[in-house]
């Protein structure tokens, strides 16, 4: 499923516009979890590591 996201996006960041290779990217839900949002390829956005991680909800 990462891959097919990273593909989707063409490895690039939403947030920093930059590109990252597959590595340096973490999954991210688009509907969180906790508010019923689904793991799947279609509710999933990569982001690379350091915004992943800013990100608030973690």
């Amino acid at each position: 499923m990462k891959r097919e996201v990273h593909e989707r996006q063409k490895g690039i960041c939403p947030f920093r516009k930059e590109k990252f290779d597959i590595s340096e990217m973490e999954a991210d839900h688009l509907t969180p979890w906790h508010e019923g949002g689904k793991t799947n390829a279609e509710n999933c956005q990569l982001l690379c590591t350091d915004d992943n991680r800013r990100k608030s909800g973690k």
